[in-house]
C-alpha cells in the first residue's frame, strides 16, 4: 500500500511538473467565430532551415487536445526549401497559424515544428493562450412583439468585433421552418415578408448568421443573447366611416335624401402601431347591396379612393318625387363583401330618409 502512494505521489509531481514548466509565448483575446492569428502580430521565424514539418492543435484550458489545427501557412513551402537549400545552406522559413473557435471560453494552441537545419534535426514547441468572448453590438437589436400586415420595419444585427462584412447573413423563417426569405449582409429588409398575406398569424424568426452560423452577443452589459429574434405577423381591423355608423347601438339615424354624402359607406382595414398606423385598402370580391325597399335604391356600386373602399348608391327620383314634402321613409341596407384576407364583412344599416 505504501509503494503505491508513493508511486501516485510521484506521479502527481510529475504531472504538475510537467503543467509548471509549459511557457505561455502570448495570450491572445479573440471573438467567437472569427478567425484569427497565432501568433497575432508577427510570425514564427526560423533561420539556415533544410526541411520543416509545423502542426498545431487546440487544446482546452487543461491542456487536453480538442482538434488539429489544419489551416497553417508556411512560407517558403516545403518543396521551395528543398530547392533553395541544394548548395547546402538552408534557408529563413516564416509560419503563421489561423484558428476559428465557436465557443467562448479560456483555449491553448499548441505549434510544434520539426526541423532540420545546417547542423542537425531539432523541434520547437510554442503554446499560446487563448481567451475568447462573445462580440458586442453597439446599437440594441430588436424586433416589437407584434406587427401589422403591410408595416415596414429594417434591421441590422451587424457587431463591432466581425470584421468580415460578406461573412454576415440571414434567413427568416416560420414556426414551421418554412424559409420566407434570405439574403447575405447585416441589413434584413422585413417590407416583403410582412406584405404576403399567407405570412399573417405566423411566428417569425429572423436568423442572423456569421460565416453560416448564429452567434451569442453582448449588448450595454446585459446577458448575452441568441442572434434571431421573433415576432408575429397580424391581420388588421376593418374601420367603416359615414354618417350611416352608430355611436352607440340605441342611436337612430336620420338622413337627407338630398344630401350625396350621405349615398355612401367608407371602409379601410388599420392598425394602430407605437409610432402612428397603417392603413391598407380592402380588396373585395362578391360584393352584394340589397336595400329596402329595393325600389327606392338604385346603382350600387364600388370604387377605391386612395386606402378607402367606397360604397355609394342612389335614391330613385321618381319614387322620392312621390313621397310628401317633410315625409320620412324608414329604410334598411345590408352589405356583404369577402377581404383580400378572406374575412367576410356583413353589415346590416337602419335608419329613416327625411325628404
Amino acid at each position: 500500500m505504501k509503494t503505491k502512494k508513493i508511486i501516485l505521489f510521484l506521479f502527481l509531481s510529475t504531472a504538475i511538473f510537467a503543467q509548471v514548466k509549459i511557457n505561455i509565448s502570448d495570450t491572445l483575446n479573440v471573438i467567437t467565430l472569427e478567425k484569427f492569428s497565432v501568433p497575432n502580430d508577427r510570425q514564427i521565424v526560423l533561420t539556415n532551415i533544410k526541411k520543416s514539418v509545423i502542426e498545431a492543435e487546440l487544446l482546452d484550458k487543461e491542456f487536453n487536445k480538442i482538434r488539429s489545427i489544419d489551416d497553417i501557412r508556411q512560407n517558403p513551402s516545403q518543396n521551395e526549401i528543398e530547392k533553395k537549400s541544394k548548395g547546402g545552406r538552408g534557408v529563413m522559413v516564416q509560419y503563421m497559424v489561423y484558428v476559428t473557435i465557436d465557443e467562448p471560453g479560456e483555449y491553448y494552441v499548441k505549434i510544434n515544428i520539426m526541423y532540420r537545419d545546417e547542423k542537425k534535426n531539432g523541434s520547437a514547441t510554442a503554446y499560446y493562450k487563448i481567451n475568447v468572448l462573445y462580440p458586442t453590438v453597439n446599437n440594441e437589436i430588436s424586433l416589437r412583439e407584434n406587427y401589422f400586415f403591410s408595416e415596414r420595419e429594417t434591421m441590422s444585427f451587424a457587431t463591432a468585433e466581425f470584421l468580415d462584412f460578406n461573412g454576415y447573413s440571414y434567413k427568416i423563417i416560420d414556426n414551421e421552418n418554412n424559409v420566407l426569405a434570405e439574403g447575405l449582409g447585416s441589413i434584413v429588409h422585413l417590407n416583403e415578408v410582412m406584405n404576403i398575406i399567407n405570412n399573417i398569424g405566423k411566428t417569425i424568426t429572423v436568423v442572423g448568421n456569421y460565416h453560416n452560423k448564429p452567434y451569442f452577443y453582448k449588448y450595454n452589459g446585459n446577458d448575452y443573447q441568441k442572434s434571431e429574434w421573433t415576432f408575429k405577423l397580424n391581420t388588421l381591423n376593418i374601420e367603416e366611416f359615414g354618417d350611416w355608423k352608430k355611436s352607440n347601438v340605441n342611436d337612430k339615424i336620420y338622413i337627407s335624401a338630398w344630401n350625396k354624402n350621405a349615398m355612401r359607406f367608407l371602409y379601410t382595414y388599420t392598425g394602430n402601431t407605437p409610432s402612428g398606423f397603417v392603413v391598407v385598402y380592402p380588396e373585395i370580391r362578391n360584393f352584394k347591396f340589397i336595400g329596402e325597399p329595393a325600389n327606392l335604391f338604385k346603382q350600387p356600386k364600388f370604387s377605391r379612393a386612395g386606402n378607402f373602399l367606397y360604397v355609394t348608391f342612389s335614391l330613385t327620383e321618381t319614387i322620392l318625387a312621390e313621397m310628401k314634402d317633410c315625409s320620412e321613409q324608414d329604410v334598411k341596407i345590408n352589405i356583404e363583401f369577402t377581404t383580400q384576407f378572406g374575412e367576410k364583412i356583413e353589415r346590416e344599416y337602419i335608419g329613416t330618409i327625411l325628404k
